[in-house]
């Protein structure tokens, strides 16, 4: 594997710039990323129904990639609460994804997309009433008309897969439910979107808690405040590399639902996890990852203290 080259090329990174914190990341969802676009593009789709699904997991697959490639881009260039906003998007994504693979078919999809196009539609025309009063509605009115108008071929396309896969409004809730928390449920992942995709909100969210934690840290000695500080980061790096561990499971159950079962392609996916599960766990101390006893979370903390050069409570 060499996509870190690649990627630094691609993004206009310089090459004085340090990528080790995105390395093993990176270098894992480019590969799994290629792997399953190898897999599943290649696929002689014998029906309408498979070629619709087909499509609609590679457009995934990429828009995922996508947010991934910003997300370890932020990592880069020290934007760390932005790569953890980036990272919630990415690990609803890719749960989304494994929902779709393992639980969903066809009409999943037609209801997925129908969903969105009667609720976006919905929130336009109630656009148009809130700002039917107002002295500048003759200005804006036209451009939302305008946005209906052009959506309304979505609307086509949306209504002939309805057609095609036998699917009705009533059932829309049944095939995609508006909660993602079920889908992590049925997907035996309650424990991540608690750990994970919760914890993230507070980025992407701009929640109270890093907020709370700048003013208690106000009146700390400067040296404490670095080290609170380096921890915070080194928790967004560890972040970056569970949500990738998130998208290569996902993408492995997407190339399984299209029939990889060969022992040696599964096994490229989970050489991969290994090595982020690895690296994640490398990370996990700096991260301020919970200690076993008191006596290690000490030792680890003399440890940082010298790494970095930071003291505390005693002349450097």
């Amino acid at each position: 594997m060499n996509h870190l080259a690649e990627f630094r090329k691609k993004k206009g990174f310089d090459k004085k710039l340090n990528l080790s914190n995105i390395q093993v990341a990176l270098e894992c969802a480019a590969e799994a990323n290629k792997l399953s676009y190898d897999h599943i593009a290649y696929i002689d789709n014998q029906t309408e129904k498979d070629s619709f699904i087909v499509h609609t997991h590679l457009n995934l697959i990429g828009r995922i990639f996508e947010h991934l490639e910003g997300m370890l881009g932020c990592i880069a260039t020290q934007c760390f609460t932005s790569a953890e906003a980036l990272a919630r998007v990415v690990h609803e994504s890719s749960i989304n994804l494994m929902y779709m693979s393992l639980h969903g078919d066809e009409r999943t999809i037609t209801a997925y997309m129908a969903k969105w196009y009667d609720e976006h539609t919905r929130k336009l025309n109630e656009w148009k009433n809130e700002i039917s009063t107002k002295e500048y509605v003759s200005q804006i009115i036209p451009l939302i008309d305008r946005r209906i108008s052009a959506i309304s071929t979505y609307a086509d396309y949306v209504e002939l897969a309805k057609t095609n896969f036998s699917v009705s409004p009533s059932e829309y809730n049944d095939l995609w439910w508006n909660s993602l928390f079920k889908r992590f449920e049925k997907l035996g992942k309650t424990g991540d979107y608690f750990s994970i995709y919760h914890r993230l909100s507070g980025s992407s969210h701009m929640t109270a808690e890093d907020t709370i934690l700048h003013m208690m840290t106000l009146q700390y000695p400067l040296e404490a405040r670095q080290l609170i500080a380096y921890e915070a980061c080194s928790y967004s790096v560890m972040m970056s590399r569970i949500v990738t561990i998130t998208v290569v499971e996902a993408v492995t159950c997407c190339c399984i639902r299209h029939n990889m079962l060969e022992e040696e392609n599964i096994l490229k996916f989970k050489r991969l996890l290994s090595m982020l599960e690895e690296a994640t766990k490398e990370i996990a101390k700096d991260a301020g990852v919970p200690s076993v006893d008191e006596k290690e979370s000490k030792e680890r903390f003399t440890e940082l203290q010298n790494r970095l050069g930071i003291f505390i409570g005693k002349a450097q």
